[in-house]
Order: C-alpha cells, then structure tokens, then sequence
C-alpha cells in the first residue's frame, strides 16, 4: 500500500512542479486558467487537492528521504485547505486578485519555488536504488 501512495505524492509533486513550469513560461496565461478553482466546484477541487496531498505527504514521510519535511509540508497543506475553508470562495476571488495584478516577476519567482518544491517532494519519496 504504502508504494501505491508513494506513487500518488509523485504525481502531485510532478504537478507541482509542471505548474510551476508552466507559471515560469507564461505566468498571465496561468493567472486565466486558474479561474476554475475560483468556482463553487473549483474551490472545493482546491480545498480537496490540499487536504488530500496534505494526508498523503504524511503517510509516506516515514518511508521517504525527508521524513520531518515532508510531515510539515504534510500539516502545512492541511492547515492551507482548512485556511481556504475559513476564508471562503469570496475572500479567495479577492486574492486571486490580487495575485493576478502582481508583476510577471514576482510570479514567475513563486512558480521557481513551486518546481523546486515539486521536485524536492518527487526526490524525497522516489524509491531507493535497487528498492521498493
């Protein structure tokens, strides 16, 4: 079991890191198509997502290269869906905002550090050489 959801925190890792990539490329064009999480389903796909990874990084930190990072990375993205639990769809259109009106700059370092975390979770859980 525990190999299946290293898997799994391998995909999200790899998504992670592709959206940073894409955020690298064209931050505006990203900033548009993350208008589906600003939806009544999209906001739940994204509290979901959060919650999901979140579980998923602490169930496998034992068995990864990283296990105290990846348990506060783990509660860190519980503690995030949870925070977009609180705040709710309006206060999240409100960010959205004003994230979308910061300079491709300043966008393109937070998708550097989404490729760096997606690698760095993709990295921490790969399976040792000649391993499981």
């Amino acid at each position: 079991m525990r190999a299946t959801i290293r898997w799994v925190v391998i995909v999200f890792g790899a998504l992670i890191l592709c959206s940073g990539a894409l955020v690298l490329v064209a931050p505006q064009a990203v900033v548009q198509g993350g208008d589906f999480f600003l939806t009544a389903g999209g906001y739940w796909v994204a509290v979901g997502l959060r919650l999901a990874l979140g579980i998923l990084l602490w169930v496998v930190a034992a068995a990864s290269r990283t296990p105290r990072v990846l348990q506060v990375l783990g509660a860190l993205s519980v503690l995030g869906g949870f925070f977009l639990l609180v705040i709710g769809l309006e206060r999240m259109r409100s960010l959205a905002a004003w994230g979308s009106g910061l300079d491709d700059m300043i966008l393109r370092v937070v998708g550097l550090m989404a490729v760096g975390l997606g690698a760095f979770i993709i990295w921490s859980v790969w399976p040792p050489r000649g391993g499981a």
